[in-house]
């Protein structure tokens, strides 16, 4: 096989390849488990430093280095357990994103490889996570219902920007098709329509009709279908309104 030709961008190209995988990038791993590229890269030709190959990348060599220092295989279970006791969700990309240290080192061939290994590790049950991350219509119905009786906001706008997951879940087709109906399969009106013409007069998916149906078989109330059809008007709206008829009539 050919030996592969380095180039600037290529090198860059790799490293911030191997970042986005979480491969540790210090000096001392990256010789070990990427000689070619650590090589080419200190090369007079390219960088002349794995400092200025790093920065080229777009990365804080740095942060790196401090990378290879505060870690180790007791610090990132400590960490996780501690996150896992304060009622974080692992599993949340989120997560993963605010604590983006903890997770790349976790993930480090020199460490755990993954992050499910990392989370087992701490002698958490991944897999349980998993199932319980997943967004069954059941869990959307009792996520809606626990939230409501709370007194949450269950307003679309406010739950897509601080709830995605359950937002995105229940407007798949094969779950509600939408935030709207997944609130009426749940019991929960939906908010009054301030201004606008009323929801289309469409048939309600099999799935919030079966939902209404067990409702109904276990002697809970459904919503009233009829009530979400009808505008509330705002006051100042209900006025102008009152006002465009007397003009009417006088004409």
């Amino acid at each position: 096989m050919p030996e592969r030709v380095w180039t600037r961008e290529k090198l860059i190209e790799k490293i911030r390849e191997l970042d986005k995988a979480g491969v540790d990038l210090s000096p001392t791993s990256i010789q070990k488990t990427h000689s070619a590229l650590f090589a080419s890269a200190r090369s007079r030709s390219h960088f002349g430093s794995w400092r200025i190959a790093i920065e080229a990348a777009g990365l804080s060599y740095d942060g790196i280095k401090r990378l290879k220092q505060r870690w180790s295989h007791d610090e990132i279970v400590r960490q996780i357990k501690e996150h896992h006791k304060q009622g974080a969700d692992l599993l949340d990309p989120m997560f993963k994103v605010k604590n983006r240290s903890l997770y790349l080192a976790a993930c480090a061939h020199r460490y755990f490889g993954s992050w499910r290994r990392a989370v087992q590790a701490a002698g958490l049950d991944h897999e349980n996570m998993r199932e319980n991350h997943i967004w069954t219509r059941r869990r959307i119905l009792d996520t809606i219902q626990t939230m409501s009786q709370r007194g949450e906001s269950l307003n679309w706008a406010h739950i897509e920007e601080h709830c995605p997951g359950i937002y995105r879940a229940a407007r798949r087709r094969e779950n509600f098709g939408s935030w709207h109906h997944a609130l009426i399969a749940a019991g929960v009106a939906p908010s009054p329509i301030v201004r606008g013409r009323p929801p289309k007069d469409r048939p309600l998916p099999d799935t919030v009709l079966d939902a209404m149906k067990a409702r109904e078989a276990a002697g809970l109330p459904n919503v009233d279908l009829e009530t979400l059809k009808k505008p509330v008007a705002k006051s100042g709206a209900a006025g102008s309104l009152r006002t465009e008829k007397v003009s009417k009539k006088k004409k």
